[in-house]
């Protein structure tokens, strides 16, 4: 089996890939935009034994919603692996999520619905909607409650292993069953700003801006609106928004072989996607066809065969890449011959 490896960071590899030197040809030499040809060794298979509970290769918004039914406020597990801790959750108006603080570790969250208000040290107060994604940085209070006529859904996003503490002067928070409460004491200084990196970005504002950009690049933590279109027409803003990714629309009853490579693999990182705008299709190896929707969870393991596309026959579809790690795309190439 062969893949592509694509740019500097091939010197990573040398330890799992072994390059086709031999070969006379333009791939094995690179190519002009330092692509190379290499054999990937011992891949390990996709499928359903990549995957484990609570992660799967889909959330569906209806079903979070169905197992849900009749609750205000709920937060459900949707990944947990070795990289991120990931939950889904709603609140009605007037919920809080109290003063907090993440002393190593930034937090992300995305808006599904509703309106939440965020309130985060050395910032002001701002209000996030629909598609619209907040980066608290590491070592910043935070506070956040639920506002408006409606209830909120949104995505937690915290790297595996992170630590949550209280202000003192608050009220006494209660502690996971089997742990006790302790009171530390230690400086604090907020982690500034740096491009492209803000506290609020609104993708459906972004899109009608023009400004569809990577809205989160942070330590082990990063989240990139990936904006396409079925429709070249309905690109306003021309070629430099335009991303269909990595494969062909879905069609609905289309047969497709799974087990044969196709697409792309990220060797040891993982990548997963919430839609934001619109309809996206994922293939993943050994496992089947998604068609997804807005508020929907796509989660590929590493090291398995997978593409995703926009899926809307009209209009944009974002899906928002997310990820701990800025990932290499291995390109299939095609079986061994």
């Amino acid at each position: 089996m062969k893949v592509i490896q694509k740019g500097f960071a091939a010197i990573l590899l040398l330890s799992s890939v072994v390059p086709v030197l031999a070969q006379d040809d333009a791939s094995a030499r690179g190519g002009r935009d330092g692509t190379m040809e290499y054999w990937w060794v011992d891949k390990i298979p996709g499928g359903p034994n990549a995957y484990k509970a609570p992660n799967r290769p889909i959330w569906r918004l209806s079903e979070l919603t169905q197992m849900h039914a009749g609750q205000n406020k709920w937060s459900q597990q949707i990944i947990l692996d070795d990289e991120e801790n990931v939950t889904y959750n709603s609140g009605a108006p007037g919920a809080k999520i109290t003063r907090r603080m993440h002393p190593d570790t930034p937090t992300v969250f995305v808006i599904i619905a509703g309106n939440l208000r965020f309130n985060v040290e050395g910032q002001q107060p701002v209000t996030a909607t629909k598609s619209g994604i907040i980066h608290i940085m590491k070592d910043t209070p935070y506070s956040a409650d639920v506002t408006g006529d409606q209830n909120a859904l949104w995505i937690e996003v915290n790297v595996r292993g992170y630590s949550t503490v209280y202000p003192a002067a608050d009220p006494k928070p209660q502690s996971s069953p089997g742990n006790s409460i302790v009171k530390v004491s230690f400086a604090h200084r907020p982690q500034p700003y740096n491009p492209p990196n803000q506290l609020y970005f609104n993708t459906l504002e972004a899109i009608a801006n023009c400004k569809v950009h990577v809205a989160v690049e942070d330590d082990h933590l990063f989240a990139n609106p990936a904006l396409g279109y079925v429709n070249p027409a309905d690109n306003k803003c021309g070629g430099g928004s335009l991303n269909t990714g990595s494969g062909r629309p879905i069609k609905p009853g289309a047969t497709f072989n799974t087990s044969v490579p196709f697409g792309h693999l990220h060797s040891g990182t993982v990548e997963w996607w919430v839609i934001q705008v619109g309809q996206e299709s994922g293939r993943f190896e050994n496992y089947g066809e998604y068609h997804a929707t807005e508020g929907d969870v796509m989660y590929v393991p590493p090291n398995t065969w997978h593409e995703t596309t926009a899926d809307t026959p009209s209009g944009p579809s974002v899906r928002l890449a997310m990820g701990a790690y800025q990932r290499i795309s291995m390109q299939n190439t095609g079986p061994v011959q």
